[in-house]
């Protein structure tokens, strides 16, 4: 924790003198909660002006972030020389232009430095005798690719300019830029907010550290809560290396100058037994030895029974489903039928086997993620047919409507279907451009069109 030892706090007497202190205590009682990125987009909302950037720009979500990025690739007029569908063009750019946001960079700035890495790398000694190893060619290629790619970046970030929008990566940016060129800013905040606890700090990326040490460094009152082992999101510019570096990032006021903050461990478990941590603490074991800080062994809190801990290997995940299925009923069976269990699945192609696994048994069974939701036939259908209602060209769509459960029309139908969508479509196509080349979007023959039209 990097504090103040200055800092007065109200006495007990003046807290409870009248209406006064009840203020005090109902403000103490209602702290500001966010997370890092509304945080950030609070701080844009009020001082974005002081950039020249509007306020009241619009917040680009994932979808209309990919479709902005694909109409920009779709039309870009120049050959990127990359042997890649666009889609996956499309999904670099974006990725690019995120990481570039995470770390405050600028497209020159990172060509620079990506054409110097890629210069080192290609003049060191080569390790065979045809030259440089397959996987050194893959990275210096990866290199190349990313400094084509930034032209495109560049380009989007101009696009969104145009029309005044940004996204959750420009919004962290943008807070860093006013948190550490615009004074006032600061000085704001750490009026507005007397003590910060910064949690999961380890899961914070470069900018959002130089936003917070921008607004809240130099002794003022910050917590910060984290483990280095359980870091997750490195893939969006996040280092555990902020936690090991957060004592002298944030240091604390002292008598001689600046000191480093303190550090204290919360390695007491209040909610394991002795079995289950004995597991974790060995499965943590490579992560402690590989880390800048010392992280202490979890240890369980005094009353602490000796727990279990069960494993199986399985032949393939549906024995493993019906084994998960099991374990539960015989569960509920000693416990008692008002019994909950959660199960947790590596990766979300487990979920449907995992279900229909319990379902089998009579459980009430509850997927827990947008991703389970999607994937269920009720919501599926429902997708589908907002999606016919919204492009006539979407028959693919339409055909999980027409062969469905509800419709069920067989192949002699959807035969039919088709030709009198052609001859529907023949009178648009006849003329003098009917020998013109293929026929493109509203011109073509759509099976929603017949469907509209029988």
């Amino acid at each position: 924790a990097a504090a103040d030892a200055g800092v007065e706090l109200p006495g007990r007497d003046r807290l409870l003198d009248g209406a006064a202190g009840d203020h005090v205590l109902a403000e103490l009682a209602r702290p500001t909660v966010a997370t890092y990125n509304s945080y950030a987009a609070s701080l844009v909302a009020d001082h974005a002006l002081l950039l020249g950037v509007e306020p009241a720009s619009r917040l680009l979500g994932e979808a209309a972030r990919y479709q902005l990025a694909a109409q920009l690739v779709e039309s870009w007029p120049q050959d990127l020389g990359i042997d890649a569908a666009v889609s996956t063009v499309i999904d670099a750019v974006l990725a690019l232009a995120g990481a570039l946001s995470e770390h405050l960079l600028t497209p020159a700035a990172a060509a620079a430095s990506l054409e110097q890495l890629a210069a080192r790398l290609e003049a060191t000694p080569a390790t065979g005798p045809r030259g440089h190893l397959k996987d050194v060619v893959d990275v210096l290629d990866s290199l190349r690719t990313r400094v084509r790619l930034l032209d495109l970046v560049e380009a989007f970030a101009e696009h969104k300019r145009r029309a005044e929008a940004i996204d959750f990566g420009d919004q962290v940016a943008l807070a860093a830029r006013l948190a550490r060129e615009v004074p006032q800013v600061g000085a704001g905040e750490r009026a507005r907010f007397a003590v910060v606890l910064l949690d999961e700090y380890q899961d914070t990326s470069y900018a959002q550290v130089e936003l917070l040490h921008a607004l809240f460094g130099g002794g003022h009152p910050v917590t910060a809560v984290g483990d280095p082992h359980q870091g997750i999101y490195g893939w969006r510019g996040a280092s555990a290396g902020a936690l090991a570096r957060f004592c002298s990032t944030f240091t604390a006021a002292g008598p001689d100058g600046p000191q480093p903050a303190l550090q204290r461990h919360l390695s007491v478990s209040w909610r394991n037994d002795h079995a289950i941590l004995d597991v974790a603490n060995r499965a943590a074991a490579p992560l402690r030895e590989g880390s800048r800080l010392d992280v202490p062994r979890l240890a369980a809190r005094p009353d602490a029974g000796p727990g279990l801990v069960q494993a199986r290997v399985l032949l393939d995940r549906a024995t493993e489903a019906q084994a998960v299925a099991d374990f539960v009923v015989a569960g509920r069976a000693e416990l008692g039928e008002g019994t909950t269990a959660a199960v947790l699945c590596r990766t979300r192609s487990q979920f449907d086997e995992v279900a229909q696994a319990l379902r089998a048994r009579g459980l009430v069974v509850e997927v827990v993620g947008l991703g389970g939701l999607l994937t269920s036939p009720e919501v599926m259908d429902l997708v589908a047919a907002l999606q016919v209602v919204h492009d006539p060209a979407r028959g693919d769509a339409l055909m999980r409507l027409l062969t469905g459960a509800r419709t069920r029309l067989g192949a002699a139908d959807l035969h039919a279907l088709a030709d009198w969508a052609d001859q529907l479509a023949g009178p648009r196509r006849r003329g003098d451009e009917q020998d013109a080349g293929p026929v493109e979007g509203v011109d073509a023959a759509s099976i929603v069109d017949a469907l509209d039209r029988l």
